[in-house]
């Protein structure tokens, strides 16, 4: 083959979910793909060969170098990839690999592996691994676990030089639901201890089993074996020593042995300075144990230094959004509000994304009476440049229950030149805010013109001003299923002595089988009606509802939405998700509780009771949306 060819070599066994994913991302990047296969039942080998993939099989012995090197005994190109089926190179890496190698005197060129996990939706940690190497016979990996290219490819070539690139491929394998699919966590810490009885004396397995003892919490576990590895290395020639530092710190964290972390903390920093996850966890430790002042100087610093230069292992955002959102809640617990709503303006201007700071900045502004100023902070500080962008902080602001910023901002949203139906959804979107808001004459003006037009929209229109009705104590059309069961609970004998008498401001009936737009029904749909009555001091309808839902939800139906035999249909649509039911309910408590501490703490008069930090501080901290997992 001419030179500068590339071989991608992968070993697969059942990775038909990822390998397609895998494979799209390296059309245009590589020459030939070499993937052994030990032992798949599904369809990875179809996939591989649909993708003009030489497949080679091979019995699974517990040892990954020796797999890899089979396939790398195939290999004709002049550079080798070699990736995993749940992983994926970055688009810009595929457009820049040539040019890496094309110019490259180096022996191998690092990449950066982008590691997803929990859900994926946390950001990432971040390692530079060799995964690019020239092709050579004497090139073959090493380690049953965690294999190793390097130290062959520099026994050939004492002179051996690498490259550390910019090039990313994003890893997905070490998500949870993953890990807990494939058993990956068993599998590795079955090989590990494998490993570490062929070869007691290679701190690497060591290292690398303390790695697994801590994914499982046996924080104790890992730190003796992290022990055992750091006594066999030279930190200071050692690539992985600025991480075992830092996992020996993580145990520590874990034990809650605060002291001795820092203590680990400053000894690694005297071999590396520089490493910014170190310095953010010197403020986290500090803060631990009380010391407010000093973990605030730590997290400055931090940022200060920014992001750690790229040799090193790191979690995105160390340096830059994790800690300036880590230095929000510092300040927060220090009653600096100011300084927390700029760290959180900072923490969502590094990463764009990001929804906890947005949660906290609202919640801050509300609870704190500055709740009209949102709008102009959003223009001043955030350049919000999509629609999906200005929805998602719309959305923001009312599960922060911002209601009044959410309107304002809605209605600039607004423009003359808008399509009929995106006027209604925006009309409809502040109807249901000013629901929230307890403004049941508000939402009433959006709400008829919407249900006379009888657009995409009406039918819904229709069901909430009939809900409007059972708030303000008026008779009902009759047509939603939710309205009706708060009436036959809640007043029996409005209903009976009145019938389902259409008055003249609800003359409408819904279509039957209407879904246009069916969003804020069932029991999302009775949570707004909580919040409206709190926000409008109606007690006594709220507590009615309170005392419906409690019955609705002992009614023996499932939390997967699965009546018991002897319950009859159900009374509302989505009345049979208990999950949904009680988180609602519970939202629907907590709001009462913020109101009641937010009347008690202002006094008499307007004037504020001497408590009011303490009654502030509960309010910031009482349970709700966070941005987490969202």
């Amino acid at each position: 083959m001419p030179n500068n060819l590339i071989s991608l070599c992968m070993i697969v066994k059942d990775e038909e979910q990822w390998l397609p994913q895998c494979l799209d991302s390296v059309q245009a990047a590589v020459d030939e793909i070499i993937i052994v296969d030990t032992g798949s039942s599904d369809r990875s080998v179809a996939i591989a060969k649909s993708y003009g993939a030489m497949v080679v099989h091979l019995a699974w012995s517990d040892d990954f170098a020796a797999a890899r090197n089979a396939g790398l005994a195939r290999a004709s190109g002049d550079w080798i990839l070699f990736l995993d089926a749940d992983e994926a190179l970055d688009q810009a890496a595929q457009e820049q690999i040539r040019s890496w190698t094309a110019v490259s005197g180096c022996d191998g060129l690092f990449l950066n592996i982008h590691n997803y996990t929990g859900s994926g939706e946390q950001g990432a940690t971040v390692n530079p691994v060799l995964r690019l190497f020239r092709n050579a016979p004497e090139h073959r990996f090493e380690g049953r676990i965690h294999e190793q290219i390097a130290a062959a490819i520099c026994r050939r070539n004492p002179e051996a030089a690498f490259h550390l690139t910019d090039m990313i491929i994003h890893h997905y394998g070490y998500q949870t639901a993953v890990v807990e699919h494939k058993d990956k966590v068993n599998r590795n810490l079955r090989l590990l201890e494998q490993a570490v009885k062929e070869e007691p004396e290679q701190p690497f397995h060591h290292y690398n089993l303390g790695v697994e003892y801590l994914r499982v919490g046996e924080a104790e576990q890992a730190l003796k074996t992290f022990g055992v590895a750091k006594a066999g290395i030279d930190p200071t020639i050692t690539s992985y020593a600025h991480l075992l530092c830092k996992y020996e710190i993580r145990c520590l964290e874990h034990l809650n042995r605060w002291q001795e972390a820092l203590e680990h903390i400053d000894a690694a920093l005297e071999l590396f300075p520089d490493y910014t996850d170190l310095i953010h966890h010197r403020g986290v430790c500090e803060d631990a144990l009380g010391h407010v002042e000093k973990a605030e100087f730590w997290l400055r610093e931090a940022v200060r230094v920014g992001a750690p230069p790229p040799m090193y292992h790191t979690e995105e955002g160390l340096g830059t959004y994790q800690t300036w959102y880590t230095l929000g809640r510092l300040l927060e617990g220090k009653a600096d509000l100011e300084g927390a709503v700029d760290a959180y303006v900072e923490a969502v201007r590094a990463k764009s994304s990001l929804l906890p700071p947005l949660y906290r900045i609202f919640r801050i502004m509300r609870v704190s009476g500055q709740e009209q100023q949102i709008p102009q902070l959003i223009k001043e500080r955030f350049a919000l440049e999509s629609e999906e962008a200005i929805y998602k902080v719309l959305g923001v602001m009312e599960q922060s229950r911002c209601y009044e910023a959410a309107v304002e901002w809605l209605t600039e949203l607004t423009s003359s030149g808008d399509s009929i139906e995106k006027r209604e959804r925006l009309s409809m979107a502040e109807a249901l805010l000013q629901i929230q808001r307890g403004k049941w004459k508000a939402a009433r003006l959006k709400l008829e013109p919407i249900q006379r037009k009888k657009g995409l929209y009406a039918g819904q229109a229709s069901r909430w001003l009939d809900r409007l009705h059972w708030a303000q104590g008026r008779p009902i059309a009759g047509n939603d299923g939710l309205c009706n069961w708060l009436y036959h609970h809640s007043r029996p004998d409005r209903l009976e002595g009145e019938g389902h008498g259409k008055d003249e401001e609800s003359n409408t009936p819904v279509t039957k089988g209407d879904s246009a737009n069916a969003g804020y029904e069932g029991w999302q749909a009775f949570g707004l009606l909580m919040e409206g009555c709190v926000q409008s001091g109606q007690w006594g309808e709220f507590h009615a509802l309170i005392q419906m839902g409690r019955q609705q939800l002992a009614t023996g139906v499932s939390s997967g939405g699965e009546t018991h035999q002897e319950q009859a249909e159900e009374p509302f649509v989505g009345a049979a998700n208990t999950a949904a039911g009680t988180s609602w309910l519970v939202r629907g408590l907590l709001s009462a509780a913020d109101e009641q501490l937010r009347d008690w703490s202002e006094g008499v008069n307007g004037q504020r009771q001497r408590c009011w930090p303490l009654v502030q501080r509960l309010r910031l901290e009482l349970p709700g949306p966070d941005g987490f997992g969202s």
